[in-house]
């Protein structure tokens, strides 16, 4: 029973680290500028974050606080929500 503990135990803590991994994140910040073509919004610290194609930003606008939900993936922040705050 204890040779099967521990590995079980090494395999359950990777399998919780890898699911922390691909949590959303929260981003807050000012609007430094919008792009529609290329779905992309970046914000005052410079960070990009990209949405689905077929975005819509006609209700956002430079300069304005927002936070936006994403998701790391391949050193690009795909992001899933935008929202004022």
């Amino acid at each position: 029973m204890r040779k099967f503990l521990i590995p079980l135990m090494l395999v359950a803590s990777v399998g919780a680290s890898s699911a922390a991994l691909a949590a959303p994140s929260i981003a807050h910040g000012s609007i430094r500028s919008m792009d529609s073509k290329a779905c992309t919004v970046t914000l005052g610290d410079k960070a990009v974050y990209q949405f689905a194609p077929k975005c819509d930003f006609s209700k956002l606008k430079a300069g304005e606080n927002v936070a936006i939900t994403y998701t790391l993936n391949c050193k690009v922040n795909q992001a899933t929500a935008i929202a004022a705050s």
